[in-house]
């Protein structure tokens, strides 16, 4: 009986450590995401009011940007960047739509893409009825920095998606031997972005890929939200960057 007691109170002594490294790396995790990036709100709003042709709403799991005008041409479904508020996004998703493209902005847990990897089916539960009007469509996953990694993690599982977009961002998953369409924009000053591990995901990229580099352009201006720590020095506007993203894509689409 001796024995077990020992046992028992060494063992409660080490569950006890268990429970208290737990409980330390869950407060320093959420004190780490709580740390986020904000969306700038006046931009969201110009953006909004510009565009009398794109319909918006949203839910607990994320925003819908539909065209009300042309046509629908594709169907883009956007990850945001890593401890970037979602919606910091939207000027981009307008500007998409503005041009034909359904676009699908998740909210990640967090603001973090790989904690829901999968996150569009999460945006498109209940929606089977209108889902299946674009069913026949291409759909790209595109993401911004670690959201454009995780994207390709995604894609890397589920392979229904014509292309992958990638802006300041790159691949993880090996694509070279696959028909996916790859297309990569980054900035010219983007000063975030580790350019050894993009040049080495080089390697992944299907033979066909294309990049585009937007003179002037940083890390941060995919999204509106200020400016990250450690990026460049703009040499052009947020919108004008938003746009010329916008251009890119639709021209690279189609």
């Amino acid at each position: 009986m001796k024995i077990f007691s020992k046992i028992w109170k060494v063992l409660r002594w080490v569950l006890l450590g268990l429970f208290i490294i737990l409980a330390v790396a869950a407060v320093c995790f959420k004190i780490y995401t709580g740390n986020y990036y904000r969306a700038n709100e006046e931009t969201i709003e110009d953006f909004a009011g510009s565009y009398s042709t794109v319909h918006s709403y949203s839910n607990d799991n994320g925003t819908v940007f539909i065209p009300t005008e042309d046509e629908i041409k594709a169907v883009i479904v956007f990850y945001p960047g890593g401890k970037v508020e979602y919606t910091a996004y939207s000027p981009l998703m307008y500007e998409l739509a503005d041009r034909g493209y359904l676009c699908l902005l998740p909210r990640m847990p967090e603001n973090l893409a790989f904690l829901r990897i999968d996150a569009v089916d999460k945006l498109t539960a209940g929606w089977d009825e209108e889902a299946a009007t674009v069913e026949n469509l291409d759909w790209y996953l595109a993401g911004h920095s670690l959201g454009g990694v995780a994207a390709s993690v995604h894609l890397g599982e589920d392979d229904s998606y014509r292309g992958l977009i990638l802006c300041g961002s790159y691949t993880a998953t090996d694509f070279s031997e696959s028909d996916i369409r790859l297309l990569s924009i980054f900035g010219e000053k983007d000063g975030v972005i580790s350019r050894e591990n993009y040049e080495e995901s080089k390697t992944f990229w299907p033979e066909d890929s294309e990049e585009h580099v937007i003179e002037g352009g940083i890390h941060s201006y995919f999204g509106s939200y200020g400016i990250q720590d450690g990026d460049g020095e703009p040499g052009i506007t947020n919108e004008q960057q938003i746009t010329e993203t916008a251009d890119v894509i639709s021209h690279w689409i189609g």
